[in-house]
């Protein structure tokens, strides 16, 4: 009888040590990247009671207590944005002032007349953008925008947030229409990601843990042999 359940304690063991597949996991490499530019993300604070009127004015009159904002192209070659929203006033003797913010996100995709941008502040949030040939800047979504990848079947986004008790991730797939929808939730955070040699996107979520998203669009768990 020890002999039988030692041989299924092992069995088990083996089955369990082989759950990810084990892959050559390689490097980032920017050159495989062409229409992808990275930069050292940074958020330029404003608050001004100057402009309040004007502010919603500009929003066509909208209720002052919905989350409203207003975003201004900058640059067009860094992707530089200003984001500006309402805010309770630090002068008692007004209700709301109007709080510019200058962002510089961390990556930029062209695609031919038009930008993608993604930033990552952590807890105090990201965003997905897109810049129309226009300068026209529109939100996709509020996210943590890790990367932004170009796959066979669409444009990828790997996003998420480690912070206290929080720790998710998750991949969206950007439409031809500019649309976003959640393909998978990650591990955990993704702390890193890069195309494989064979074209697949490789994710290492935090603290630890790695998934392939495969160019048909599908996801396994697999484990970098370097990293065994």
């Amino acid at each position: 009888m020890q002999v039988l359940i030692f041989i299924l304690l092992l069995c088990s063991f083996s089955v369990s040590a082989n759950v990810f597949e084990d892959i050559s996991c390689g490097s980032y490499d920017a050159s495989k990247y062409p229409n992808k530019t990275e930069f050292k993300g940074s958020t330029e604070r404003e608050v001004s009671e100057v402009g309040v009127k004007e502010f919603f004015d500009e929003l066509g009159g909208a209720d002052s207590s919905q989350r409203l904002w207003v975003f201004k192209l900058v640059d067009r070659a860094t992707g530089k944005y200003k984001k500006s929203f309402p805010r309770k006033s630090p002068n008692l003797e007004n209700e709301i002032a109007i709080e510019h913010q200058i962002i510089q996100p961390e990556i930029i995709i062209n695609l031919g007349n038009n930008i993608i941008t993604g930033s990552n502040n952590g807890e105090f949030g990201g965003e997905l953008l897109l810049i129309d040939e226009n300068d026209k800047v529109t939100l996709i979504k509020e996210m943590n925008v890790e990367d932004i990848y170009e796959m066979p079947f669409g444009l990828v986004v790997t996003s998420g947030l480690a912070h206290m008790s929080w720790n998710y991730g998750d991949i969206h797939l950007i439409n031809s229409n500019f649309k976003i929808e959640k393909l998978y939730s990650l591990v955990g955070m993704p702390k890193s990601s890069w195309l494989l040699e064979n074209g697949e996107l490789l994710i290492n979520s935090y603290p630890s843990g790695s998934q392939v998203l495969t160019k048909s669009g599908y996801m396994k768990r697999v484990q970098c042999i370097a990293n065994k």
